[in-house]
């Protein structure tokens, strides 16, 4: 009897193994990137971060390589029964594959999920930015060190200069006929700048801190909300979204795009109109006109803080194993624009060869100083003052498990 007793309960335990998944899975990108008139290297950056966000005083240099980020994560997922079901996803920053370097503090992915077939899913912690989940898969090329909507700060990835939120509660509705909507919250108790790990000029929030230049309290923070929808039909997609302003400042505003997508067999192309939160000008408190004409992504605070608002096109073909492609952004507010040429050939389902070329234009220069400072980790993209108007080169590999 003790026997088939525990025989039993042996059977019920693998029996509930079954049913929960746990999956190991991640990206590892190596590119050789090169800006115009700097040095060429392995999977140079283009954005550097403070150490605390990957929790570790290790180099983390690979936010940006070639087209994706290096990382590595763990999700799981329990049927509860009735539909019902719960998840989690644990995904680490940037691995540095030019150093080996583990930055191995789960900062991108840090969420728990709560879903059901009837209504959808409950996500809650650190996790992709709602405007991401919506709005980045419109980027044909990933969101690399050439990414011409990320470059110009017209990438949903660029505002708030982060692609991720802490603390963030988000909703996402069951697929009802093609139509999905997000709902999302970041608190108020909860906000820092971005809802990430520094303000938007690089500096962690302290009880006075700075947004895009203004002197900012705790009382200026705001309830963040997010509302969008992704509607897909065949060979149509379309989608948009508004995210409110996080804090009280004449320097920011709702972030905002919409998207229509459209298959036409030999290609798929798409137009967008987004709205950085990030105004280009603006008066400060003291009175004082402030502009951000000719910035982009390399002449920014730690590489991160984005500015306007603008168009962007992209277009792709698949010929055989091969997709080439084009994406260009016009920021009407930096008057900042860059063209992106493209091709991937897929070795596998997940192996990527891949080359880019991104030319901008309108573009202010960036002195050797403004570089030393912004950028002080190793492998940067560039190593003395940019020059107007610069050109992006890289070629590389990517692999996703």
């Amino acid at each position: 009897m003790k026997k088939t007793l525990v025989a039993l309960a042996a059977l019920a335990s693998v029996s509930a193994f079954a049913q929960s998944t746990v999956e190991i899975y991640g990206t590892l990108d190596i590119g050789q990137i090169k800006l115009s008139g700097q040095q060429a290297g392995l999977n140079n950056s283009n954005a550097s971060f403070p150490t605390s966000q990957s929790g570790t005083a290790l180099a983390n240099t690979f936010a940006r390589q070639g087209t994706s980020t290096n990382n590595m994560g763990f999700r799981g997922r329990e049927d509860l029964g009735g539909g019902m079901y719960a998840g989690f996803d644990l995904q680490t920053g940037g691995l540095d594959a030019s150093t080996g370097s583990p930055a191995l503090a789960f900062s991108r992915e840090n969420n728990l999920q709560i879903g059901s077939s009837a209504w959808g899913q409950l996500k809650i912690g650190r996790s992709s930015a709602t405007v991401c989940a919506i709005g980045c898969s419109f980027d044909y090329n990933y969101i690399g060190s050439g990414n011409a909507a990320a470059m110009t700060g017209l990438s949903p990835a660029s505002f708030r200069g982060s692609s991720r939120r802490s603390d963030q509660i988000e909703f996402k509705s069951k697929d009802m006929n093609g139509l999905t909507v997000y709902a999302s919250l970041v608190q108020r108790g909860d906000m820092n700048a971005d809802g990430s790990f520094t303000t938007s000029g690089g500096a962690s929030y302290t009880t006075t801190s700075t947004v895009s230049g203004i002197s900012t309290t705790v009382s200026d923070f705001k309830n963040m909300t997010t509302l969008g929808a992704v509607y897909v039909q065949g060979p149509l997609r379309i989608a948009g979204f508004s995210e409110s302003a996080s804090v009280n400042s004449p320097a920011v505003r709702p972030g905002t795009m919409l998207a229509v997508e459209y298959n036409f067999g030999p290609f798929t192309a798409n137009v967008q109109s987004n709205v950085n939160p990030n105004k280009t000008t603006w008066t400060d408190a003291a009175g004082a006109a402030q502009s951000k004409t000719g910035q982009y992504s390399l002449s920014t605070a730690a590489g991160t803080t984005t500015y306007g608002k603008g168009t962007v096109l992209g277009v792709k073909a698949p010929i055989g194993n091969t997709t080439i492609g084009v994406q260009h952004a016009n920021n009407s507010e930096t008057r900042v624009k860059a063209t992106e040429l493209f091709a991937q050939y897929a070795l596998s389902k997940r192996t990527t060869l891949y080359a880019y070329s991104t030319r901008l234009t309108g573009t202010s220069a960036v002195s050797a100083t403004a570089v030393t400072s912004t950028y002080t980790t190793v492998n940067q993209l560039m190593t003395g003052a940019i020059a107007v108007n610069p050109t992006i080169y890289a070629f590389g590999v990517r692999h996703t498990f």
